[in-house]
């Protein structure tokens, strides 16, 4: 079993712990945050939100991993980031963003398989080459698309588990 999938059984078994039907994750102590934006309405099944990071040092993200059962994206930084803080929409992440698939080839389209697939955002300070396991040591969350519908606010790690927040309270203090 890879590391990514030990941690990922480990998320999905704190997840149920949680009395909501959220499935989020905390954010590595001290790195950093990841939030979604929820919309609420129906149509965020349907496409990858945008992801709000936060970073709680100096070595920015430079790599941000999409990953299901069976389908990865990697979205790889084509410049340095600086602020703290980066916007990126996770379907159409612009010029600053490469994306490539599990194998390291183009893509040009990021839409989730269902609204009920979980997903794994990692965000790391490294890149590594296709096919090997991301640090993800900024931070890291698990999600679907259906939960983003549900609710409006901000999808984040908190620490009690995670919830929806209101989009004034995220990101929290690092």
């Amino acid at each position: 079993m890879s590391l990514h999938h030990r941690t990922r059984a480990g998320f999905r078994l704190a997840a149920v712990a949680v009395p909501t039907s959220l499935l989020l994750t905390a954010c590595l102590p001290g790195q950093g945050h990841i939030g979604l934006e929820a919309s609420g309405h129906f149509t965020a099944e349907q496409k990858f939100p945008t992801a709000l990071i936060t970073w709680c040092g100096d070595s920015p993200p430079t790599q941000i991993d999409l990953v299901a059962e069976d389908h990865q994206w990697r979205l790889t930084a084509t410049e340095e980031l600086t602020g703290g803080e980066v916007g990126v929409d996770l379907s159409a992440p612009g010029e600053r963003w490469e994306i490539t698939d599990g194998e390291g080839g183009a893509v040009y389209r990021v839409v989730p398989s269902s609204p009920g697939t979980e997903y794994t955002l990692g965000v790391s300070t490294e890149t590594v080459e296709a096919g090997e396991e991301p640090g993800n040591e900024i931070a890291e969350l698990v999600f679907t698309t259906s939960d983003l519908a549900a609710e409006e606010g901000v999808y984040a790690s908190d620490p009690d588990g995670g919830g929806m927040v209101p989009a004034g309270e995220f990101p929290p203090e690092c």
